[in-house]
Order: C-alpha cells, then structure tokens, then sequence
C-alpha cells in the first residue's frame, strides 16, 4: 500500500483502532513520521519504509544518549514502553493499560532480557538498575 491508501484507509474506518504495519504505528504518529521523513502520499509503505520511521522513534526515545551511556538501560526501556504499548514499564504494566485492550505482552525480565542480547552490558552500557545477568 502508498501512504495514501494507508491514510484513506484509517479515514475510511472511523472509530476502529488503527495499528499500522510491523511496528504498529497509530494514525498519528504515522502521519508525524511521515511528515517528519518527508515521505510522499505516493511513497510505498515499504519494510524499509517501516524500519525508516521506527528508527526515529528509536532516536525520539534516547537511542544515542542509550548507547553513550548518558541514558540507563532501565531509563530508554521505559521510554521505548511509551512509544510501544505492548512493551512494559518497570511497573510491569502498559504505559497504555486498559486503553482500546492495550496492555503489556511481555515481562519486563524477558524485556530486559533481549535488550541485553541485542546491546550487551559493556561499560557505557552497564545495567545500573542492580539486574544481573550470568
């Protein structure tokens, strides 16, 4: 599909909760990343197209101060939880429970976790948060 179809769809069905592509965008921050990578109406809502947009919500939720060390690994995971509703926050819950059925699909162990597989823990990345892994 284009932007546009993407777009008259959502328009086409209101009332219905919208969560659009592999990454699950909602209608407005769809439209924000669109304007945001100056996508055209006519742009294909690619994979690459996809990764391009969760890649400034990476950013928007502190990627670089993450990897730097300025941000702590428990910090960016909570902030990733408030882009991503399925993610939880340290409490364990949705930044969004209860909002149209959202709520948590994974621990926060298991969360954390994969965020350790992915990055490590060298030390600019060091969980300061006392977990541990073996």
């Amino acid at each position: 599909m284009t932007m546009e179809e993407i777009t008259d769809w959502v328009k086409g069905t209101p009332g219905q909760h919208h969560a659009i592509g592999r990454y699950q965008f909602i209608p407005s921050t769809f439209r924000n990343l669109q304007q945001r990578l100056g996508l055209p109406h006519g742009a294909r809502f690619s994979a690459q197209v996809q990764d391009r947009m969760a890649s400034v919500l990476l950013v928007d939720a502190g990627y670089s101060e993450f990897l730097n060390g300025a941000l702590d690994p428990d910090a960016f995971m909570d902030r990733l939880a408030r882009i991503w509703a399925g993610l939880p926050l340290r409490s364990g819950k949705s930044a969004y429970h209860g909002h149209a059925g959202n709520r948590a699909t994974i621990s926060r162990a298991f969360y954390s976790k994969q965020v350790k597989a992915i990055f490590g823990t060298g030390s600019k990345l060091g969980w300061r948060s006392g977990i541990r892994y073996k």
